[in-house]
């Protein structure tokens, strides 16, 4: 009985020996993976990634894989910026030992990098079941659905992340973007007006500048905007709206300042000559708009708007055949793009296509351009009353679109309507007062006007036009017989006093 026992005791020694060593081992083993992770540790902090990076890849040889050892790899690969590493160093991390509280939120965030936004949703959702009620992980999470367009379930993700810390500024702003897209615009300004008292800078300003833009709140527009360019003055965005705002106020000269501002400063993208170009066309400058269109396409040649805008310039500046395979390459993907039917109503125009021109520009006659060529369609028709009410709404739409002044004066004209052709011009010189086309046509009406009523100063009103023209450019005064005759006139007139 005594040898049973004992044998027992021995057998229950050697099997915790073994134990021990096996601890021993582990211990041994673990020890410089951790060493590592300490030393890299450091490394990162002391902003060296790159020999953090070396002394964690030393401890990838290492029998034992440690998660940890994963997790700090994908932090320096972050901050090396190569987020598909990052992304790689994070899964093997999660894999290793799922129940991290950090590791699934970092993956899910470097996982939103790399644009591979349903994973980065999976991913928060695991952060969500390791550690409920973070609101980092709901941030990040609200970001993934919003990169999916998912705006309505960001939004919830977003107010989630404010109930756990209303103090959490990123969520608070981006929830109010949310809200903007969903055009929620009360709750989003409440947001908008917390962030601005409480941590004001140029995304912000910048968002609550197209808040009010949105709300056809243009002077606060304008401030906001302008206030973020006060934080950052390298904030494209701002000056693209400026632009924008003034362009729709009308004020072309404040407009294209903005834009060439941008310029100046080398914020060079796409969208900066997209966005200036058609405040361009807006003005009817195609020619400008144009080069602006091909630097656009330059920096981005898959860009539809550019494409479509580009097509709609060639067309204007009647160059068809370059503007041909621009407007199909668009159409192809956006059948109903309202550019193209544009440049698609202005080409049968030209082309003398009327009825077809008459019912695509129709489609939408709120627009000053299509409200200009339906009034040119119905000259050809000789509609006197639609071809009056075109050209009408052509310039109440857009007072500084001076294709719409010039057509509806000679037409005018044409008619014998002297009195209010005139009317027309002084209304659009004050858009452009230097327009020699405008005073041009402005002294011969008012030639016209005055051999009716001899006034000498009505005679001397007309003369002045005629010697405008002639200190900017005498070489492009149209009428100098006219002038001269008037000025006979006037000469005749004081002498009978």
């Amino acid at each position: 009985m005594f040898d049973w026992l004992v044998q027992t005791l021995n057998k229950i020694k050697e099997i915790s020996g073994s134990i021990d060593k096996y601890k021993k081992d582990t211990v041994i083993q673990s020890l410089p993976s951790y060493s590592c992770v300490s030393r890299a540790k450091k490394l990162l902090e002391q902003n060296k990634p790159l020999e953090a990076k070396e002394v964690l890849e030393k401890a990838l040889s290492l029998p034992q894989k440690d998660a940890l050892v994963y997790k700090y790899l994908g932090i320096v690969y972050e901050k090396l910026g190569d987020n598909a590493a990052a992304v790689e160093n994070f899964q093997m991390s999660a894999d290793i030992e799922p129940q991290d509280k950090e590791i699934w939120k970092k993956l899910g965030f470097a996982l939103i990098t790399v644009g591979k936004f349903e994973h980065a949703e999976k991913s928060f959702e695991n952060a969500d079941k390791i550690q409920s009620s973070n609101t980092d992980t709901f941030t990040g999470w609200g970001m993934a659905l919003m990169k999916q367009k998912k705006f309505r379930e960001a939004r919830e993700k977003f107010m989630s992340a404010i109930k756990f810390n209303r103090y959490n500024f990123s969520a608070v702003f981006l929830c109010a973007v949310m809200e903007i897209k969903l055009e929620m615009y009360d709750k989003a300004e409440m947001k908008l007006t917390f962030l601005a008292n409480v941590c004001p800078n140029e995304s912000n300003t910048f968002e609550f500048a197209r808040l009010k833009a949105l709300k056809n709140d243009i002077s606060s527009a304008v401030h906001y905007a302008q206030k973020s360019l006060e934080y950052n003055q390298d904030m494209l965005p701002a000056y693209i709206l400026l632009g924008q705002l003034y362009a729709n106020s009308f004020n072309k000269e404040k407009s294209l300042e903005y834009f060439e501002k941008a310029e100046q400063r080398n914020l060079i993208a796409p969208s900066l000559y997209l966005e200036w170009a058609k405040v361009l066309e807006k003005f009817g400058s195609y020619d400008d708009a144009k080069l602006k269109l091909l630097k656009a396409a330059e920096l981005n040649s898959d860009d539809l708007e550019v494409m479509a805008n580009l097509g709609l310039c060639c067309v204007a500046r009647k160059e068809f055949d370059e503007a041909r395979p621009l407007l199909e390459r668009v159409l192809e993907k956006e059948p109903d793009n309202f550019v193209v039917k544009q440049a698609l109503g202005i080409t049968d125009y030209e082309n003398n296509n009327i009825d077809n021109a008459i019912e695509i520009l129709k489609s939408n006659d709120e627009d000053c351009v299509n409200c200009y060529y339906l009034a040119k369609c119905y000259e050809k028709k000789n509609n006197d009353t639609k071809v009056k009410d075109y050209y009408e709404a052509a310039i109440n739409r857009n007072p500084q679109y001076l294709a719409s002044f010039i057509d509806y004066s000679k037409y005018l004209i044409s008619k014998s309507e002297f009195d209010e052709a005139r009317r027309k011009l002084r209304k659009a010189l004050k858009a452009d007062e230097n327009n020699i086309t405008l005073l041009n046509m402005l002294f011969f009406v008012s030639y016209v006007l005055v051999k009716d009523e001899v006034y000498e100063y009505n005679v001397k009103e007309t003369i002045k036009i005629a010697q405008k023209i002639e200190e900017i450019n005498p070489d492009l005064f149209e009428y100098p017989e006219q002038k001269a005759e008037l000025e006979k006139l006037l000469q005749n007139s004081s002498e009978r006093e």
